[in-house]
């Protein structure tokens, strides 16, 4: 390689990674990346990592070499980073091997030609504004991975077309079985091998069946790969999507992707299947004519051979993606056109060295501002990309009835912080499905935790009756809050509303809250409607789970002397845990004083109880409890009788 040609392909790896560098800084996106970056097999041992990896078909693909690079991005500090820096750096290395491989199919075998050329079109590859999605989104790692070895695959191939030994041979197929396991993304290869050798002049001296025969050997490795990425996918019915709609897209879809790839504007990051699928044949018929022009156009000005390798290769990689088999949500994507666009490039590059030298410098001149302008563009495009608000704020800002990016970007606000803002995407997205059941619940999960917050304020600041209402409505937006059900219960318990408590403390009870003060409250309720049993069973049962809470035992001890009817006293045993409370807290908390006067009352020791009284009374006056001195003052007075 001369010294220009190494330079040249210098500066096209620099300016690739020098365009693509921000994707260092971004984040994982709510769009699979969490699934799959943060897949909880992942972290496992690597030879446990590899036998899942090798068996799995997860995510919906067959790509075993994927997860094993995604195991390494796991054991990283920065997920994130790691995984952005693996893109980035297979990306570069596809493009240097997009140039070794272009040079190499231009090459007459003794001397590697022009080097500005497979420089020019490699570069209008490497910064195009399509190349965005698939490097800047983590989950499309697999694209740039399985390509690496595919185009060293391809360079194999031409070298055995060209009279190679064997071995070049076995190397091609050895290295399209690694690229396939990264990721199934060629599985007809092998007629692309096959529209290859046409192409190649120097390779005519192999005989066709020769040819076939080699080729074959790929089969062997796509058929079997291709059935088990086939068997991973959801592919829609065709009850769900008709075969109408089907052809429709096939016809329409190259020509979308190839005028993106000639002009390329703004998309959205999400071209998603629509909700209720139709045959447009309009665009269709368009798209036929514009293909059949084309395909033409290149038969006449290179050959029936170029125009078959071109085209039929680029079309052989794109067919399973054209939309004859939809699965998950998108109809299109970016991602797709990385190994057609690679056909592209060295086409493009094949028919510039066939022409004239005035035509050639003119489309130097071209294909520099082409790439600067590409550059800038994709520079561009990348910015949404850094996280998921940012994604999906510009995808509903290019297509506001695109539901899936709506449901991505609430769901993105709600990560982040703003809940508000969520909850105005979610009713935009019911505005235009209004049968989104997932969003609908989300929906009122949001509004149920506006309204629980607004009833803890309320509730913080002693304004029982206002938490009340607000933890009804929360309730009512989501009735499975149990914990939203306890805070109304308790908050209308200590307001004195027991009957309506009850309910609702109950439902918590049965929950398994064993909270103390809930318990003590829902005594409280059972003791108003008449289950006075009930709640000594309840308090006896929190009391022994929680020994050293003090109030609670003051409460049952209270009530064992209080209860009603009569028969469900135990002044014994009140005087007991009263005794053992005040023991503990060096009788200090005038109520709980109050209790063991009571107990010792009941238990038929009035000067015990007098002095407990007395106690607790001034322990009151000095905290200033006017409402309790006068209590006891009064059961003072009646004891003296």
């Amino acid at each position: 390689m001369t010294a220009l040609r190494a330079l040249a392909v210098t500066v096209v790896l620099a300016a690739t990674a020098l365009t693509f560098r921000p994707v260092l800084d971004h984040g994982l996106l709510n769009w699979d990346d969490g699934r799959v970056v943060g897949h909880p097999r992942l972290t496992e041992a690597p030879g446990a990592l590899a036998a899942w990896a090798a068996t799995t078909t997860d995510m919906q693909h067959y790509q075993p070499l994927a997860w094993l690079v995604y195991g390494a991005v796991a054991r990283a500090g920065d997920r994130a980073a790691a995984v952005h820096a693996v893109s980035l750096a297979l990306h570069v290395l596809n493009v240097a091997l997009l140039f070794w491989l272009t040079t190499r199919l231009l090459s007459s075998g003794d001397d590697d030609g022009d080097w500005w050329i497979p420089a020019a079109t490699t570069a209008l590859f490497a910064v195009h504004p399509m190349r965005v999605e698939p490097v800047a989104w983590a989950s499309a790692l697999p694209y740039l991975l399985a390509y690496a070895p595919l185009l060293v695959a391809t360079g194999c191939w031409l070298a055995w077309l060209r009279g190679g030994a064997t071995r070049a041979l076995a190397a091609a197929v050895g290295l399209y079985a690694i690229s396939q396991l990264a990721r199934v993304t060629a599985p007809l290869y092998p007629l692309v091998l096959v529209a290859l050798a046409g192409a190649v002049p120097a390779a005519r001296s192999r005989p066709f069946p020769a040819v076939v025969r080699a080729a074959a050997l790929f089969a062997l490795i796509a058929v079997p790969l291709g059935w088990m990425e086939a068997g991973a996918r959801e592919i829609e019915s065709l009850a769900d999507i008709g075969l109408e709609p089907r052809v429709a897209w096939a016809l329409t879809h190259p020509m979308t992707y190839l005028a993106r790839a000639a002009w390329p504007s703004a998309a959205s990051p999400l071209d998603v299947l629509p909700r209720v699928p139709v045959a447009d044949w309009g665009p269709a018929l368009v798209a036929t004519i514009a293909a059949a022009v084309v395909v033409t156009a290149t038969a006449q000005l290179a050959s029936a051979r170029a125009a078959l390798a071109t085209w039929g290769s680029h079309l052989l990689l794109l067919l399973p993606v054209v939309g004859l088999t939809p699965s998950g949500l998108q109809l299109t994507a970016d991602r797709y056109m990385y190994g057609p666009a690679l056909v592209l490039s060295a086409a493009l590059a094949v028919a510039l060295t066939r022409a004239p030298g005035g035509l050639r410098q003119a489309a130097l001149v071209a294909a520099g501002a082409a790439a600067v302008l590409f550059g800038q563009t994709a520079r561009a495009e990348l910015a949404p990309w850094h996280d998921s608000v940012a994604l999906w704020t510009r995808a509903v800002a290019l297509d506001a009835n695109n539901d899936v990016a709506r449901y991505n970007l609430a769901d993105a606000l709600v990560a982040a912080g703003q809940p508000v803002a969520a909850i105005a995407e979610y009713e935009r997205l019911l505005a235009l499905v209004p049968d989104h059941t997932l969003a609908r619940q989300r929906l009122n999960g949001l509004r149920a935790d506006a309204e629980a917050a607004a009833a803890d304020a309320a509730a913080a600041a002693g304004r029982l009756a206002e938490a009340a209402t607000a933890y009804g409505r929360a309730l009512a937006f989501d009735e499975s809050r149990v914990h939203v059900r306890v805070k109304r219960g308790m908050a209308l318990a200590t307001r004195g509303e027991f009957a309506r408590a009850l309910p609702d403390l109950e439902t918590g009870a049965a929950a398994g809250n064993t909270d103390p003060a809930v318990a003590s409250a829902l005594a409280f309720a059972r003791v108003a409607v008449g289950r006075t049993a009930d709640a000594i069973a309840l308090l006896t049962e929190t009391a022994a789970r929680h020994p050293d809470d003090f109030g609670l035992a003051n409460n049952l001890a209270r009530l064992l002397v209080t209860a009603e009817p009569a028969t469900l006293r135990n002044p014994a045993r009140a005087l007991e845990i009263s005794a053992r409370i005040t023991q503990a807290t060096g009788g200090n908390d005038p109520r709980q004083l109050d209790t063991l006067a009571l107990a010792f009352a009941a238990s038929g020791q009035p000067e015990d109880a007098r002095q407990a009284w007395t106690r607790a009374a001034g322990l009151a006056r000095a905290a200033g409890d006017t409402e309790l001195v006068a209590a006891l003052d009064a059961r003072l007075s009646a004891s003296r009788r």
